[in-house]
């Protein structure tokens, strides 16, 4: 095995060091482990790993089955990078290729690269984004197991709530795409202690109404609504100017019919075309602006990133073992690589 690099070494080293939990033999486990990911061309799987360090192969399956908090290291090596900017959260699950019929957590899963489900596995990515520097780091991952009586997106949200105690206070916004917009995922997100709010991207048909703006006739129940929302008419949106060329933003507060929530809404208005086209996000965060929930909705696309580096260079899809818990590790340390990686 080639000499550690400093600077790696460096990195996890200060990481572990706030970790006092940890024994001797797992710390030395952790740092040959991360610099032969990073180190070795090929799969990473237990045979290479073995076969590029000085651990044995049983040594690595022993090491996987091992409990170790994955957040709190994640969350010590973010705090090393060099450009501090506000962080936001970012949430998105992406499909794993996986055979056998041993393998925990096997089902069907939807696959963007394919445009349908297929047999295999899925993990959840929450991601830290920082605005300034426009970069995504993976801070906690969870493989996706169907459970009777909750969908998907209750699951989702469940890790949500049970990473939500370990995120930074800085942390105010989740960003997520159209999948999530769900009651069964929003709700429960934002009704967190810590005071999380989504913002996310609407159906092009989405059902939403105007608040009633008037006068109170002094008889009956006030007037709460004042008709629904036509995307094909915006005279009572708010335009807020250009973000790019051809793309002009309008925006309103509005009452979504299904979520039963209000919202602030955006829409995206794309006329360098003959026919005009539009996408409609929003925010559970009624003080943004505009152009505030374009940019933080621009900056979900940095955790796609991340599944493509770990996918390609971390070994995510590489994983020999069957077992939930070496699932689960191998999962977390490609990700984790790809934080070291980037450090």
């Amino acid at each position: 095995m080639k000499q550690t690099d400093d600077g790696l070494k460096r990195i996890i080293e200060q990481a572990l060091r706030k970790m006092p939990e940890l024994g001797e033999w797992q710390k030395r486990f952790l740092l040959i482990l991360f610099n032969t990911i990073l180190l070795l061309r090929g799969k990473v799987n237990f045979s290479n790993l073995a076969r590029h360090s000085e651990l044995n192969e049983k040594t690595y399956r022993r090491g996987f089955r091992r409990d170790f908090d994955f957040e709190q290291f994640n969350l010590h090596c973010i705090e090393q990078r060099p450009v501090i900017g506000e962080l936001v959260a970012a949430l998105d699950a992406s499909h794993i290729s996986k055979s056998g019929k041993q393998t925990f957590g096997l089902g069907k899963f939807y696959s963007g690269c394919l445009g349908r489900a297929v047999k295999g596995l899925e993990i959840s990515e929450l991601a830290l984004i920082d605005r300034e520097a426009h970069q995504a780091f993976p801070f906690s991952t969870k493989p996706t197991v169907d459970e009777v009586g909750k969908t998907r997106p209750q699951l989702y949200a469940e890790h949500v709530k049970n990473c939500a105690a370990s995120l930074p206070d800085e942390v105010k916004h989740l960003l997520v795409d159209g999948y999530y917009t769900k009651k069964t995922f929003i709700d429960p997100v934002c009704a967190l202690k810590r005071g999380l709010e989504v913002v996310g991207k609407l159906r092009c048909d989405a059902n939403l109404n105007y608040f009633y703006r008037g006068a109170y006739s002094g008889t009956g129940r006030p007037k709460r609504y004042d008709g629904k929302v036509d995307f094909q008419n915006l005279r009572r949106f708010v335009y807020e100017g250009e973000v790019d060329e051809d793309l002009h933003l309008y925006r309103q507060t509005l009452w979504h019919v299904g979520l039963k929530r209000t919202l602030q809404v955006v829409l995206l208005l794309n006329t360098s075309q003959t026919k005009s086209r539009y996408v409609v996000l929003f925010s559970t965060d009624l003080t943004l602006t505009g152009r505030e929930i374009v940019d933080l909705y621009r900056l979900r696309f940095q955790i796609e990133f991340l599944f493509r580096d770990a996918k390609q260079f971390t070994g995510l899809a590489d994983c020999q073992a069957r077992n939930e818990k070496a699932l689960h590790f191998h999962f977390n340390a490609s990700l984790s690589a790809v934080n070291l990686a980037k450090l």
